[in-house]
This record gives structure tokens, C-alpha cells and sequence, in this order.
């Protein structure tokens, strides 16, 4: 009696490929998706919502450099400093038709959280310059500096600016302002500008956050003060700069 064997299984189908998902995709992929956003905040939204999203935009200063200079930058609000030694306050423009910039204002630290400070120190941080994403702060006369990107979350303590500024000074001299100017590379780094006068001249010095030293120009050519002004040169707001 023939016995009956059992037919052979079928053969089993090959395991289904891997779904594509957007964290397979490259950076330079990536980076062409988001050169589609339309607007700054719409960029930080987009990078804040995972790290693969984030070092995409970080690794490519090309890249940010060319949306920047396509895309006007939105004004997300103003700092204040209190009257009293405290961190410098925040007020955000309330637009609620523009979710991306509500978004970037909730995901940017503008309480400076990372930014040193002690508990009721005197005197406390106050701002001097705010430009391109960056705050530059100032605890003291000269005192201390840093300078901050609130979106980015990059910190840099700056040294003082030294005493030297002063040497070769006609009479009475103090310092005016000091203003922070990013590389037009975009590439993060940046130089800070103090600037001082005497009694008829005025000069600079800078600080540069790649080499992490400051550079004293000389002494501008000197002025003849209006009659009767004694604060013949003020601190002000840049022109060209």
C-alpha cells in the first residue's frame, strides 16, 4: 500500500523592505526639503522637532547662510533690563495668525537659563546689543561679557575688555558701547566691538570669538568739541554696521 506523502509547503515570500521613513533621508536631502520652508521661525520650528532635523541645519553654514539672505528675518520681541540685579526680560510679539514664530519663540530659551549668574548679585547682567540671533550681554564696567543665541542655546563668556583701551588717553575718557557683528559666512563666529573716547578722540577694540583675544586700534584722529559740550561724543546706534 503506497503511503501519501503531504505536498511540500509553499515557498515563503520574501520579508517586506523597510518602510522609508523621513530620518533615512540624508542631510543634503534634508536641507533641500527645508530650503522650501518659508520663513526663518519656519526653519527653527522645523529643527527643534528632532536632533537628525537639527544637525541637518547646524552642519551646513552654506546652508543657512543662502536661506538668510533669501528670507527677511521676523522680529520675535524685545529684552528689557529691570531695575533691580536680575537676568534681562522678554516680552514676545503676540502674532497668533503665525504659528512657526509662536513655535520658535516656545522653543528658543529667552529666560538666557544657561547664561552664569549668582542669586541677587550687584551689579547684574544688562543687555548691550542685540543683532543676528545674539545677545550680548555685560555684568559691570568693563566687567564681564557673553553673548548668547537664545534659538540656538550657544554660549561664549567673553573676557573683559583690557584696560590698555585706555592708554595714551587725553584727560577724562570712559567707554561708549560695545556691539556684536556675526560673520557673514554663517558659520556662528563673530567678532564684539567695545568702543571708548577722551576728550577728543575716540578708539576701538575688538574681540574676535575665533581667535578668543582682543585687538586695540589706535587712537582716532582728533576732534574739536562743540563750545560748550561737554559730552561731545555719545554712545549710539551703529550706521553700516
Amino acid at each position: 500500500m503506497a503511503s501519501h506523502q503531504p505536498p511540500p509547503p509553499p515557498p515563503q515570500s520574501p520579508p517586506p523592505p523597510a518602510p522609508t521613513t523621513v530620518f533615512a533621508l540624508g542631510d543634503d536631502l534634508l536641507r533641500e526639503i527645508f530650503h522650501r520652508l518659508p520663513s526663518l521661525p519656519s526653519l527653527v520650528r522645523a529643527a527643534f522637532s528632532c536632533h537628525t532635523f537639527l544637525d541637518a541645519v547646524r552642519s551646513s553654514p552654506a546652508f543657512r547662510r543662502q536661506f538668510r539672505a533669501t528670507r527677511p528675518p521676523h522680529l520675535l520681541g524685545f529684552f528689557f533690563d529691570p531695575d533691580c540685579p536680575t537676568i534681562p526680560a522678554f516680552v514676545p510679539i503676540r502674532r497668533r495668525s503665525d504659528p512657526d514664530l509662536a513655535a520658535a519663540v516656545r522653543g528658543a530659551d529667552f529666560f538666557l537659563t544657561r547664561v552664569p549668574d549668582e542669586e541677587d548679585a550687584s551689579p547684574g547682567w544688562v543687555v548691550s546689543d542685540c543683532r543676528d540671533g545674539y545677545v550680548l550681554l555685560r555684568k559691570g564696567c568693563p566687567g564681564e561679557l557673553a553673548a548668547y543665541s537664545p534659538l540656538t542655546r550657544a554660549l561664549h563668556l567673553i573676557p573683559p575688555t583690557p584696560n590698555e583701551i585706555f592708554d595714551d588717553s587725553h584727560g577724562y575718557a570712559i567707554y561708549l558701547d560695545r556691539f556684536i557683528l556675526s560673520s557673514e559666512e554663517g558659520d556662528g563666529t563673530f567678532r564684539v566691538v567695545a568702543t571708548c573716547r577722551d576728550e577728543s578722540r575716540a578708539r576701538a577694540a575688538v574681540f574676535s570669538s575665533e581667535s578668543r583675544e582682543w585687538q586695540i586700534f589706535p587712537w582716532s584722529e582728533p576732534v574739536t568739541p562743540h563750545p560748550g559740550k561737554k559730552y561731545w561724543l555719545k554712545g549710539g546706534t551703529m550706521v553700516n554696521g
